[in-house]
């Protein structure tokens, strides 16, 4: 009977996710038709009416926490667009990773920074693969091949697949989704860097704030932000708008993943354990703390093509529920 239980709650979890994800894509492709009529107007101005033969698509940035759903939110907006006659593609920053062999160099040179060892930190990405890839669909006169990713190559420390595996867009391209855990995460100035790591060293009583980041020496901690930059200046002035999946305590990233494991070993498929993930996890906290407080206060780098609000931001709680919506920025 027990089991039964669990399968029917399953089902009915699986219902509920469902329809609030539908509510989701709907209210973020309603936001992506309004920006993209927008920029198709600014065109036919700045063309003087003149119908343009590759009009540039809408590029729309993607940001949420991991676990927070992004990957399924970029399948549900592409078939809303498709059934809108609106041709879409959507890819990841986890597409552009360095190759294997070029994470173990970065390891080998970066011997000193436990962030480096592994992909997931800014650094870890081929940020002119990003931009070359962004630059090509938006010129939108041939056709361009999309990287990816697998992470089970290599006993899970994943590698680039061949480009005879890349997905090949057909031109034109009205709307590219391009979604990631840190995309739009900006570097600090020198004095935010300097309060950053003041709450790092010196935590107040009882302040759980900056904690993952403690394990960490200033040099490595500099070396990440540092590495940020580049993404701020090559890959976030060809985005166009932004959609935001916040959360109130990226401490709950760890709670999602291990949602996610555990539906894995329930099915009898590959899993970490409870070690592995908590060394998987709180290698990307860093990050979230060095950023999320600047993306709140600041908000994203974008084209400034079109007019604000720039970003959609809808509010998760621990349950991925959207709590709220509003316009950032």
């Amino acid at each position: 009977m027990t089991a039964v239980l669990s399968s029917l709650e399953r089902v009915r979890r699986s219902k509920v996710i469902e329809q609030a994800m539908s509510n989701r894509v709907q209210r973020t492709g309603d936001f992506i038709l309004r920006k993209l009529a927008q920029k198709q107007s600014l065109l036919s101005t700045t063309s003087n009416g003149k119908v343009l033969k590759s009009a540039p698509p809408l590029v729309v940035g993607i940001n949420g926490a991991q676990g927070s759903g992004k990957t399924t939110l970029v399948r549900g907006l592409v078939e809303f667009l498709r059934a809108r006659n609106i041709a879409s593609v959507g890819f990841s920053l986890d597409d552009i990773y360095l190759t294997h062999r070029e994470q173990q160099e970065l390891a080998q040179t970066h011997r000193d920074n436990p962030l480096l060892q592994f992909r997931g930190q800014a650094g870890t990405h081929d940020v002119e693969l990003g931009y070359r890839t962004l630059t090509a669909l938006l010129r939108n006169d041939s056709a361009v091949d999309i990287p990816a990713y697998d992470k089970s190559l290599n006993g899970g420390y994943g590698d680039r697949k061949p480009l005879s595996e890349w997905q090949a867009t057909t031109p034109p391209i009205d709307v590219v989704l391009f979604e990631g855990w840190s995309l739009g995460f900006r570097a600090l100035d020198n004095q935010e860097f300097a309060r950053f790591i003041d709450q790092v060293r010196k935590p107040r009583d009882g302040s759980v704030l900056c904690k993952h980041s403690r394990k960490y020496s200033y040099g490595n901690l500099k070396e990440i932000n540092e590495n940020l930059e580049k993404y701020g200046s090559m890959l976030y002035p060809l985005i166009d708008a932004w959609i935001y999946m916040r959360v109130a305590d990226a401490d709950v990233v760890y709670r999602w993943r291990k949602e996610q494991e555990d539906e894995l070993a329930a099915t009898g498929r590959p899993s970490l354990s409870d070690k592995q993930l908590e060394d998987f996890v709180t290698r990307f906290l860093p990050a979230y703390e060095l950023a999320l407080d600047k993306l709140d206060r600041r908000g994203f780098v974008s084209s400034g093509l079109l007019p604000a609000p720039d970003t959609l931001r809808m509010h998760l709680d621990l349950e991925r529920n959207v709590v709220a919506w509003d316009h950032k920025f």
